[in-house]
């Protein structure tokens, strides 16, 4: 089989997994001291939040308001760990409902947020308004230029790292002159690479703050940006693409071994340029499989797009010299292609299991619908690519190419690369997206509630996977205050499976009307009927039966 064949049928296999870095994943939180709608007797001395990984507080915020609106916490964030955050509580805070309102940075650099309430004593007036308060969205125009950033500095990485590539092994024999423009294109490409990770600063800093576009490029913005994961890579990306953008300039008129080194050079500047992606994001806390994964995921992709970019800039701007330019170019470029895939392969295995994890993920998240229609925009560059690797690159080799058929080699490499940007399009609302395998609730309870007689029943199932689990209960009156119950037990049973009733006694929890059932043992997955039993005073026993669904981990 060519070379060009196997890259072909290489590329069907990958799919959906090529040309962009993996999505990243949004921090999950997975705790809050008060717990959310928790009746607890004594005045909080602070708030806490636990999220599943590292967050980033720089312009974040914790905020605490009563039921009138105003806000009671003391404005200070605390860091007991990397995954928490808190806020202090100076004051005695009186009877009542409390809202609390978040904002943090996730370990993928963008800015995630949410509210929850408490009661101090027993529920009060929580006027409406407050959570919507709290929780300032991002300014429409902020998303949009946010988004439209992070295209573009994919793009332009692809592009800086890909040309680099492909000059120093598929253009390598094309003429001192066209060389010469070639360095140029990349050295424009790394200069806007520069300029577009600079302004991703402010509008990061507006994005996880909630400001408008007027207050994004405010000194105190930049630099509480610069202070994060995100900011330093920001900067070390925009270091690096000026320090490409010299050296391409530099090139343009070397020789002999200044030439040589010149072009190592390069390639040390686009393996930097290539790993700030993965080192600033969601890989980086993720393990160091999912960060060399995501390193090789960004290098191969960027040397398959950004590569096949600059041999179509080259072939389009070396005139009479073009298609023998092709005969030695385009076989190499095509067996940069196959090492290229056959990194993507694995990488984007890898990749593909961190981030969905169940094939039910696919269609029914958010993300997994961007991902079907990236795995959509694939289809039609797989077979622009097999129509080029089966007729136009064995004939430009040998050199036997027609007019018509040189024609239709560049009309379908530019549609390909066309192709190639609406993916990365897609890709830059993806990584925004959270995970699939989150967005399903794998890493989140099942949640019910169920009436027992006026008693209303709060259930929560953590983790809600096969296995060992808590089940928390908060049982409040109609009236909003703790119910009266002296004792709890519920009974588990999987009918379809024919396993239960499983019974189990709960312990009081921390406040008052809340109970908890911990080490509770539910082997598979399905849709479980939790039977719960509440006494309340000597002879009264109140019963209901709730339905709730056990999800498998992958």
């Amino acid at each position: 089989m060519r070379k060009s064949q196997l890259a072909a049928a290489v590329s069907a296999a990958v799919g959906a997994l090529v040309l962009v870095p993996g999505a990243a994943a949004h921090a999950v939180l997975v705790k809050t001291d008060p717990p959310n709608d928790a009746v607890v007797e004594a005045s909080p001395g602070q708030v806490a939040l636990t999220f599943d990984e590292r967050v980033e507080t720089a312009l974040g915020s914790i905020r605490v308001y009563d039921g009138s609106g105003q806000r009671v916490d003391a404005q200070n964030i605390i860091r007991p760990t990397p995954a928490e955050v808190a806020v202090s509580i100076d004051d005695e805070l009186a009877s009542g409902t409390y809202t609390v309102g978040w904002r943090v940075i996730s370990g993928d650099s963008d800015p995630i947020s949410g509210a929850f309430v408490f009661h101090v004593g027993a529920p009060g007036p929580q006027p409406k308004g407050i959570a919507a308060e709290v929780l300032t969205g991002t300014p429409a125009v902020v998303s949009i230029l946010y988004t439209g950033g992070r295209f573009l500095d994919f793009l332009l990485l692809l592009l800086c790292v890909g040309g680099v590539a492909s000059l120093a092994i598929a253009l390598r024999s094309a003429a001192s002159a066209l060389r010469r423009r070639l360095y140029r294109l990349l050295a424009m490409a790394a200069g806007a690479l520069a300029v577009v990770a600079l302004l991703g600063l402010p509008l990061q800093g507006a994005a996880a703050s909630g400001f408008g576009l007027s207050e994004a490029f405010r000194w105190n913005v930049f630099r509480s940006i610069g202070e994060t994961r995100f900011g330093e890579f920001s900067l070390v990306r925009a270091a690096l693409a000026t320090i490409l953008l010299a050296t391409a300039l530099a090139l343009r008129g070397a020789k002999g071994g200044t030439e040589r080194v010149g072009v190592a050079l390069t390639a040390l500047l686009a393996a930097g340029l290539a790993v700030t992606p993965s080192f600033s994001g969601h890989a980086s806390v993720s393990g160091p499989v999912s960060l060399i994964a995501d390193i090789a995921h960004v290098l191969a992709a960027s040397a398959w797009t950004g590569g096949l970019a600059f041999v179509v800039l080259a072939l389009t701007l070396a005139g009479r010299d073009r298609w023998p330019l092709a005969a030695r170019s385009v076989p190499r470029f095509s067996t940069m292609a196959v090492v290229s895939v056959a990194f993507l392969i694995v990488a984007g295995a890898v990749n593909g299991y961190l981030q969905v994890r169940a094939w039910r993920g696919l269609w029914e998240t958010t993300y997994g619908l961007l991902l079907l229609t990236k795995i959509g925009l694939v289809v039609p560059l797989l077979a622009l690519g097999a129509y080029n690797n089966r007729f136009a690159v064995p004939r430009l080799r040998a050199e036997i190419a027609s007019t018509l058929e040189q024609r239709r080699f560049l009309r379908a490499a530019g549609a390909e690369i066309v192709v190639m940007a609406g993916i990365v399009a897609v890709t830059a609302v993806l990584v925004n997206s959270p995970q699939a395998r989150i967005e399903v609730g794998m890493h989140g309870p099942a949640t019910a509630m169920a009436m027992l007689d006026d008693i209303e029943a709060h259930i929560s199932v953590e983790p809600g996977m096969p296995g060992r689990n808590e089940i928390h209960l908060a049982l409040t009156e109609p009236t909003g205050a703790a119910a009266d119950i002296e004792e709890v037990s519920v009974a588990a049973t999987l009918a379809s499976e024919g396993i239960g009733p499983l019974r189990f006694d709960a312990a009081p929890g921390e406040g008052a009307g809340e109970f908890v059932l911990r080490d509770v043992q539910l082997p598979i997955a399905g849709t479980w009927q939790l039977r719960i039993e509440a006494r309340r005073g000597e002879f009264e026993l109140l019963t209901q039966t709730v339905s709730l669904a056990i999800r498998e981990d992958s």
